[in-house]
């Protein structure tokens, strides 16, 4: 039996050697095994004493019937699914967002248990002992199952919110990544992802699995495929059928799983066979059996394969429905217009309106911004990114697509005035030789440019001509020439080879304006960019 487990900060790694993982690893690792479609149950043994730990009693349409602790480790089991549970809402921390796993993996929430179980039941529980600095853990092989433990010496919160107060460890952050060694993902190395050794902070950043954690359980698993069953709504009928709506169920031979009711059970899904679909394998309408109550609806169409089981998707069986994801809405963007070159990011785009969650695109200008490194933020009612360089002057389009959807807003792109300079891959300062520099000066259409340079920030003055803040009164200062601005683009954009600058050079640049429409003395000089030549 090995034991996997998640430590405080604080506390010292070596608990992670119990993985028996290298140390200097970098990403995702696995630690061998998979959930197959017989082992993708979750219940939990409520036995939890901080009152803390079960202290969130408000009903919840995304998670019906199901309070406190139980409900923050479902929240920390759906994160790992396909797509949003539901509309992906839920978790204050990233409303909108719940569901991000997008490979082949979907668990079943059965509810509550009577015990904790053996190691292979998969059952969580708190375990009334000292682990030391060691919060939880989980016991694996997990090919026959699991179990997950919290060590009952810390003080646990059930959330819902992300101020969890002083002191607290939050149950959902550490079930995320307790729940990801459970799905075979070891350790990672990667910086703010779910599987690091230690939480971070309280836990609830864990809550959300980060891009390092979507490869490992995609690579264990295989990317969402486009054939895999997928619910996008289930409703409740007047004759106690529901009708189970999406795509790729197969015509007969499906399973449609249900969350047991009340507590105990085997974990084993309540689950109707021999379904048959209608409308092209888009609907399927059952009734739902006697033992089955609030949770989620699965359908298994007659595949065998992990890619043959849909999304869970929450099913209140006491009268309720649950929306599902929308396409995005835009109402408003921030600012409405921006200038032509945007020096070192400091143009932030806000871009308002609703149903955002599960954005797969924001298109600027027709040019997609990336989404690993990260270049745009998602909240289910606001996307922000830092204004990149357009392709010209006047209105410009930003897109944002979502699987319901795309809806897009205009907003205008002005010439610079005052002059701005731009060292484009410097951030934060530095340049590689093998990449060159690239570089914008911005300013009026056709006006004229001129570019300096100097190892000294030390001004220099020629009266009636120019007043620079780099150069050292001419010591140093280098004249790189003579450039215009471009019309279309609002910018003069240069790429200049530094192959032939040492390693370790450092120097400042500042560029000097002429206007085209009215030309005068002295220049009016743009801000000053300082950068640095590695290697």
């Amino acid at each position: 039996m090995k034991l996997t487990t998640v430590l405080l900060p604080a506390a010292l790694l070596g608990g992670s050697a119990l993985l028996l993982l290298p140390q200097d690893s970098e990403g995702f690792t696995t630690i061998g095994g998979s959930l197959s479609l017989s082992q993708r149950d979750v219940r939990v043994f409520n036995n939890f004493e901080d009152a803390g730990a079960n202290n969130n009693q408000a009903v919840d349409p995304n998670f019906p019937g199901y309070f406190g602790a139980p409900r923050a480790i479902w929240k920390a089991i759906v994160e790992w699914g396909s797509e949003l549970h539901g509309n992906g809402n839920g978790d204050p921390h990233q409303n909108g967002g719940l569901g991000s796993g997008g490979a082949n993996f979907d668990a079943s929430w059965q509810g509550l248990a009577t015990a904790v179980g053996n190691t292979n039941n998969n059952i969580c529980s708190a375990l009334l002992a000292d682990g030391g600095g060691v919060l939880a853990f989980v016991e694996t092989p997990i090919s026959d199952g699991w179990r997950m433990r919290f060590y009952e010496n810390w003080n646990w919160a059930d959330g819902p919110g992300t101020s969890i107060g002083g002191g607290t460890i939050d149950i959902q952050g550490v079930a995320t990544h307790e729940y990801g060694h459970s799905l075979g993902l070891g350790h990672s190395n990667v910086g703010g992802a779910s599987m690091t050794p230690s939480i971070s902070g309280n836990g609830v950043s864990d809550r959300s699995i980060a891009a390092d954690d979507i490869a490992g359980v995609q690579f264990i698993y295989g990317v969402k495929s486009g054939s895999k069953p997928r619910i996008t709504g289930v409703a409740i009928n007047p004759n106690d059928t529901i009708t189970i709506t999406g795509t790729n169920f197969s015509g007969t031979g499906n399973q449609v799983w249900f969350t047991q009711a009340g507590t105990g059970g085997t974990g084993s899904p309540v689950t109707l066979t021999n379904v048959t679909s209608s409308a092209g394998g888009t609907v399927i309408t059952v009734t739902p059996p006697a033992a089955a109550g609030p949770g989620d609806v699965l359908v298994r169409n007659n595949g065998t394969g992990n890619a043959n089981l849909s999304n869970a998707w929450p099913l209140d069986l006491e009268g309720g429905t649950i929306p599902g994801p929308t396409a995005p809405e835009i109402s408003s963007v921030v600012p409405t217009s921006v200038p032509a070159v945007n020096v070192d990011g400091s143009v932030v785009v806000t871009v308002n309106g609703t149903g955002f969650a599960g954005t797969t695109a924001v298109v600027v200008d027709g040019v997609p911004l990336i989404s690993f490194p990260p270049q745009f933020t998602v909240s289910d009612t606001a996307i922000t990114f830092a204004m990149p360089k357009v392709s010209k002057l006047g209105n410009i389009t930003v897109e944002v697509t979502n699987p319901q959807g795309t809806d897009s807003i205009n907003m205008a792109v002005v010439a610079n005035n005052p002059p701005v300079l731009e060292v484009e891959n410097s951030n934060p300062g530095f340049l590689l030789k093998a990449l060159g520099m690239n570089l914008s000066m911005g300013a009026q259409p056709f006006d004229f440019m001129f570019l300096f340079a100097s190892p000294s920030n030390l001004p220099t003055s020629l009266p009636g001509i120019f007043d620079a803040a780099i150069g050292d009164n001419f010591t140093s200062l280098i004249y790189l020439g003579q450039f215009q601005v471009n019309p279309v683009t609002g910018r003069a954009d240069l790429a200049i080879p530094l192959t032939s600058v040492a390693a370790g050079s450092f120097f400042y640049l500042q560029a000097g304006r002429v206007s085209f429409t009215f030309p005068s003395l002295p220049l009016e000089m743009t801000n000053v960019q300082a950068v640095t030549v590695l290697f």
